[in-house]
C-alpha cells in the first residue's frame, strides 16, 4: 500500500511539473522545487538557531552594510516593477482576466507565434515576454536575497523584529512567486511583480533611510503610511482574485484560489500589526512622587 502511494505521489509530481513552462528550466533554482525548499529550510534553521548563537556575542553594528543592502534592494525592486510596467504596454500583458501568454508551445516545445498577424511585431513581443520571464526570475531570486532581512536583525540582536508575520511572509512568498515564475511566467500574473516591487522600493527606501540613525527620524514620518501600502496591495490581490474566478477567465482557477486564500492570510497577519502598532492604546508613563518615570528614570522638571 506504502509502495502504491508512493507511486501515486511521484506520478502526481511528474505530471505537476510536466505543466511547468519550458523557458525557466534552464533558470538557477527553477529545475526541481529542491534548491528552493532547502533554502526555505536553511532559513527557517537560522531564524531559530541564529539568535541563541548571538546569545554570547554583542549586537554587530552593520549600518553602513546596511545601507547599502538596502539601496541596492530599492534599485532591484524599482526595475522590476518598471520592466513589468513595460510589459504590460509593449507585450499587451493586463492585469485583468489575461491569458498565460500571448504566445503557446506545441508539443515539441517549439514557441508557436500565434497572436499577430505582422510576423515582425509577433517576433518582438515573443523577444520582449521572454525578457519578461527573466525579470519574474529576478523577482523570484529577489525573494531569497530578503532573507538577510532576517539575517540582519539576528546580527544584530534585534529579535523582537523577528515575528511570525516575518518569517511568515518570507518563506512562504518564496515559495508561491517560485511556482508563479515555474507555472505562470506571464499574463495576469504581471501585477504581482508590478505592485510588490514597487512597494517593496518604497520600503527598503524607509529603511535605508532609517539605517542612517536619528538625524533621519524627523523624515521618516511615513512608517504608518508604507505599513497602508502594504495592505493596500494585498487588498488589490484580493480584488484580482474575485473577478478572476468570478469571470470565465484564460488562466488556471487553482492559482487564482491559492493566491487568494495565501493574500488573505497575508492581509489579516498585516491588520492586526497595524492594529497593534498604531492603533493600541497609549501606556500612561509610570511615576514615584508625583513625577514621571521613564525607561526606569525618574524624569526631573
Amino acid at each position: 500500500m506504502s509502495g502504491l502511494t508512493m507511486e501515486s505521489i511521484k506520478d502526481l509530481y511528474n505530471r505537476t511539473m510536466a505543466q511547468a513552462d519550458p523557458r525557466v528550466e534552464t533558470y538557477p533554482f527553477m529545475g526541481a522545487p529542491d534548491k528552493m525548499l532547502y533554502a526555505i529550510g536553511l532559513y527557517l534553521l537560522v531564524v531559530v538557531q541564529g539568535p541563541k548563537m548571538m546569545a554570547s556575542f554583542k549586537p554587530l553594528e552593520l549600518r553602513n552594510t546596511i545601507i547599502v543592502y538596502n539601496f541596492l534592494m530599492v534599485l532591484v525592486s524599482a526595475y522590476i516593477s518598471l520592466m513589468s510596467l513595460r510589459g504590460m504596454f509593449k507585450v499587451g500583458y493586463s492585469i485583468y482576466c489575461d491569458s498565460l501568454d500571448k504566445y503557446q508551445y506545441n508539443s515539441n516545445n517549439e514557441v508557436v507565434i500565434c497572436w499577430s498577424a505582422n510576423l515582425k511585431t509577433a517576433i518582438t513581443g515573443l523577444v520582449i515576454s521572454l525578457q519578461y520571464v527573466s525579470v519574474g526570475w529576478i523577482f523570484f531570486m529577489s525573494k531569497l536575497v530578503e532573507f538577510l532581512d532576517t539575517v540582519f536583525f539576528i546580527l544584530r540582536k534585534k529579535n523582537n523584529q523577528i515575528t511570525f508575520l516575518h518569517v511568515y511572509h518570507h518563506s512562504t512568498m518564496t515559495i508561491f512567486t517560485w511556482l508563479g515564475v515555474k507555472f505562470l511566467p506571464g499574463g495576469t500574473n504581471i501585477i504581482y511583480p508590478l505592485i510588490n516591487s514597487f512597494i517593496h522600493a518604497v520600503m527598503y527606501t524607509y529603511y535605508g533611510l532609517a539605517a542612517f540613525g536619528p538625524k533621519m527620524r524627523k523624515y521618516l514620518w511615513w512608517k504608518k503610511y508604507l505599513t497602508i501600502m502594504q495592505i493596500s496591495q494585498f487588498l488589490i490581490f484580493l480584488g484580482q482574485g474575485i473577478l478572476n474566478s468570478m469571470y470565465d477567465c484564460p488562466f488556471p482557477k487553482i492559482f487564482v484560489y491559492a493566491v487568494f486564500i495565501y493574500a488573505f492570510t497575508i492581509l489579516c497577519l498585516f491588520i492586526n500589526f497595524y492594529v497593534k502598532a498604531y492603533n493600541a492604546p497609549v501606556r500612561k508613563p509610570a511615576s514615584q512622587n508625583g513625577k514621571v518615570v521613564e525607561n526606569g528614570h525618574t524624569k526631573r522638571d
